[in-house]
């Protein structure tokens, strides 16, 4: 098939693109992930009002930032 490659270069290869994949599809399913906890974060201060949900409310947000770093930081290394 590829001139030159042998068949454990080319199976590593493989192998490397196969987790490139899978690192970006886990990262997307996270921020998919972070974005429902921040959803749920914003109904629950609708329904639940506590001296605490403004604290929530931000670690909802940094979490979800944290996370579309993560992706970002993939998309650029991988």
């Amino acid at each position: 098939m590829f001139i030159g490659l042998s068949q454990s270069a080319l199976d590593g290869a493989l192998l490397l693109t196969l987790f490139r994949f899978l690192f970006i599809t886990v990262a997307v399913l996270y921020v998919a992930f972070a974005f429902v906890v921040t959803r749920q974060i914003k109904i629950m201060r609708t329904t639940l009002i506590t001296s605490f949900s403004p604290l929530v409310r931000v670690l909802g947000y940094a979490h979800l930032l944290l996370a579309v770093g993560v992706l970002v930081i993939f998309l650029l290394v991988l």
